[in-house]
């Protein structure tokens, strides 16, 4: 994600693609498949397209017990909007519409919060000043590392190379677009061109594609997935971790691909069902002895499913703003926070920074 990429041709994106192919896709997929990749091609070869804007919607739907919770998608209120350059990325994270979008409330303090990230192969700086409000509403939260202020973290000395882990404090959710162009057709098990106006192609993949596509590594995430649960029970986080894995691997996702009049990728919509997730710790042997029948049947009746959209908008002008000076420096700290050494060297990330439970109790 917000890496420079090596710019794609079409004649190796095609090739790409029908190798892929060979996992079950049909004939007429395999010909849509490489009309996509020649589309997307001129997103690579585009020379805007290592420098563009990125904004990440999304909408959920819980059903726990029978009672609904859903929040639509506001294309309007993005949770995340990124500006990606090859020289450094900075994304403003909406704190208060993601909690809306989440879990459909709005927490107190939480309204209009903006936690700003701005990001180099070298370090990131994040401006959390707005939290001083959150701060004063509910002065018993320990914010950590999050706690109002403008800091820096360095990537070397956090060991930050992993995908997950840079992604969970900088913000922006893709590889740069030449890179989709490549990847994200490949990774389509079946596909059709639906419109021309605008062109819009509709297929499914699964979630451990998707992931990957997108330049994340699905190992890894099941990894994480394990140690957070892990860090509540004492399941076997190994055991668990190939839980999740296979779930990632067989678990389908609903994908459209919307161009632009220019056909450059525009808009990646994404429909996914992640309640085998919950599934998943309802009938684990090791989780399922600390639930009572009840508690795992309440796991095992979650619905979730989520739809996200991510807008892309190439521009060759954009002038990604530097960060604000600061001689604060909070590595160890998010050090601290983001590898947890008693899950074998395993890396956890925490989703906010602080504990969310003890806020909510």
């Amino acid at each position: 994600m917000h890496r420079v990429r090596q710019v794609l041709a079409a004649a190796v994106a095609v090739a790409l693609l029908v190798s892929g192919c060979d996992r079950g896709a049909n004939d007429t997929a395999v010909t849509t498949i490489g009309l996509l990749s020649a589309a997307l091609a001129d997103t690579a070869e585009a020379s805007e397209a290592s420098s563009y804007r990125e904004s990440i919607s999304f909408g959920v739907v819980w059903n726990i017990e029978g009672e609904e919770i859903s929040t639509g998608l506001d294309e309007k209120r993005p949770v995340v909007v990124s500006e990606i350059s090859p020289e450094r990325d900075y994304s403003r994270f909406n704190m208060g519409t993601f909690m809306k979008q989440l879990f459909g409330f709005l927490p107190p303090g939480f309204d209009e919060l903006e936690i700003e990230v701005w990001s180099d192969d070298e370090r990131a700086v994040m401006d959390t000043t707005a939290l001083q409000q959150l701060a004063d509403a509910e002065p018993r939260i320990d914010l950590g590392p999050m706690a109002p202020g403008v800091f820096s973290i360095n990537w070397a000395a956090i060991e930050a190379d992993s995908t997950e882990l840079k992604a969970a404090l900088s913000g922006s959710s893709s590889p740069d677009l030449s890179e989709m162009a490549k990847s994200l057709p490949a990774a389509l098990i079946t596909i059709e061109h639906t419109s021309n106006d605008p062109s819009t192609f509709v297929g499914t993949t699964t979630s451990a594609r998707l992931n990957e596509a997108l330049g994340w590594n699905t190992e890894e995430e099941a990894r994480y997935d394990a140690a957070d649960f892990g860090m509540d029970f004492s399941a076997d986080p190994d055991e668990l971790a190939e839980l999740f894995l296979d779930f990632y691997e067989t678990n389908t996702v609903e994908v459209v691909i919307e161009l632009d009049e220019r056909g450059l990728l525009s808009v990646l919509w994404t429909d996914e069902d992640l309640s085998g997730i919950f599934r998943i710790i309802a009938e684990s042997e090791d989780l399922r002895a600390e639930f009572s029948e009840e508690e795992a049947e309440v796991f095992d009746s979650i619905e979730f499913r989520m739809v996200t959209r991510v807008a892309y908008e190439p521009d060759a002008d954009i002038e990604v703003p530097l960060p604000p000076p600061t001689d604060e420096d909070r590595t160890e700290e998010w050090r601290e926070l983001l590898v947890v050494p008693n899950l074998d060297g395993w890396a956890w990330v925490h989703p906010l920074g602080f504990d969310v439970q003890e806020w909510a109790a």
